[in-house]
């Protein structure tokens, strides 16, 4: 390709001789290539494309802001005009997206036929990348909205802990020069249970989510660390028998029904993120995620990851001794068996089979496309599903073992707790999505709020 610009009153792009968009007049182009579309009443648009910046001039003049404006150029050569007159303009779409819709605003794709044209692979790519783009911004929005007030309350609940000397956060500098094994509770999980006990023989740390927990505990497998995000009360039931010298890492917004209930020190993973600007939502959807998280920072060796399944089987979605496994098998009976409901997951709308007898869906997508974006290098073992990550059938014998981490005591938990108090008062906050999406008030709410805050920061 050849890109050439003209000297004429408007800028123009040729490509292979032909134009790219009009030479004459581009704003008459995408007036008229507007004028064909249904635009929303308050438009978020996605541009593929610029047209040298045309495409965004055009709609400043037509009073749209910056703010209402995302846009990629298919290749670095036509980005030029763009990151000099409007820098920052194609960043972080998910985040742009995510606050677009939360201020009521519609998000529209818009491309001139040229751009389509000339790069239709690199268009059709970009449509698959916005469409999961926009999906899992929504599906931010929508648990965000649901848990928004349950992760304010397990902050508060949390941060009021560190009174006792039961928190800890990560110290500024050292990781642990050694390879480890992050667990899931995937079905796969039981087929690898001997070579995670010869792994543990050795010295090999294993760090694993807590639903894998009693799992490993009944194949007589005690592992380094467990990591809980999730902020549901069913974490209770998983964190039954944890011992004191297992570390526990875990969210600020993570179960503080668990937290509460612990004997042993915790680990704040997202303290030293979240506690200068609190974001009062949990970042990732999974805690396998940030599970990985956390192994490629304490973890300078390699990082394998085992029962990262993100996939339904007959079996179900989570191992046989996975507690809440356990309590649909006893709870079972003769009008709702054991099969009905581990098979009941094929009523899901958006349930796919992917090979004879292994499921996944929409949010297993999304979670499996932010592992393989993240973690490329983590080396899946024994996996359902076809992954571009590296993947092995068997589990290696560790590299070094030996070092520990020094963990810190936090100190300064009154500053958070302080900054969840202001929450309360500030009228755009999460604590109030529900109300501000259907169009209700928030007084009441803020009122019963604080005088939560009161018991649980156990201010007098």
């Amino acid at each position: 390709m050849q890109i050439e610009r003209g000297e004429e009153r408007f800028r123009f792009v040729r490509v292979e001789g032909r134009y790219l968009y009009s030479p004459y007049d581009p704003f008459r182009e995408i007036e008229r290539t507007l004028a064909k579309e249904r635009l929303p009443e308050r438009p978020f648009f996605v541009l593929f494309g610029s047209a040298e910046g045309y495409v965004v001039e055009f709609l400043l003049e037509k009073g749209y802001s910056l703010e209402d404006i995302w846009c990629q150029e298919p290749l670095p050569e036509l980005s030029t005009w763009m990151s000099l007159h409007y820098p920052g303009l194609d960043k972080n779409l998910s985040e742009r997206l995510e606050k677009a819709l939360l201020e009521g605003k519609r998000p529209f794709l818009f491309a001139l036929e040229g751009y389509k044209r000339f790069f239709s692979s690199a268009y059709e790519d970009f449509c698959q990348r916005y469409t999961l783009v926009l999906t899992q911004a929504v599906e931010n929005i929508k648990v965000t909205a649901f848990f928004s007030r349950l992760w304010w309350v397990n902050l508060v609940r949390n941060m009021s802990l560190f009174r006792e000397g039961r928190l800890f956060t990560f110290p500024e500098k050292g990781s642990l020069e050694e390879d480890v094994v992050v667990v899931a509770s995937g079905p796969s999980l039981e087929a690898s249970l001997g070579e995670l006990k010869e792994w543990a023989s050795h010295g090999g740390k294993i760090l694993c989510c807590l639903s894998s927990y009693a799992t490993l505990k009944e194949g007589g497998i005690t592992p380094w660390g467990v990591v809980v995000s999730d902020a549901g009360v069913a974490n209770v039931l998983h964190g039954m028998g944890l011992e004191k010298d297992v570390v526990v890492f875990a969210s600020l917004y993570a179960s503080s029904a668990l937290l509460v209930s612990l004997e042993s020190p915790v680990v704040i993973y997202d303290y030293a993120t979240e506690v200068e600007n609190p974001s009062f939502v949990l970042s990732t959807p999974s805690v396998a995620v940030d599970a990985l998280s956390l192994a490629t920072k304490l973890f300078s060796g390699k990082v394998y990851v085992v029962g990262l399944d993100l996939a339904y089987t007959t079996a179900g979605t989570h191992t046989q001794t996975n507690i809440l496994s356990r309590l649909s098998r006893v709870s079972s009976h003769r009008l709702k068996t054991v099969e009905t409901m581990s098979m009941g997951f094929l009523s899901r709308r958006d349930i796919e089979e992917v090979k004879r007898g292994v499921w996944t869906t929409r949010a297993f997508s999304l979670v499996k496309a932010e592992v393989e974006k993240r973690f490329p290098m983590v080396s899946i073992v024994k996996p359902l599903l076809e992954w571009s990550n590296p993947t092995c059938e068997a589990l290696p014998l560790p590299g070094k073992t030996g070092k520990e981490v020094a963990f810190v005591p936090i100190e300064d938990g009154e500053r958070v707790l302080q900054k969840a108090r202001m929450e309360i008062e500030r009228h755009e906050a999460l604590l109030y999505l529900r109300e501000q999406m259907s169009g209700g008030t928030s007084e009441r709410l803020k009122r019963l709020l604080l005088d939560k805050y009161m018991v649980l920061a156990r201010e007098p």
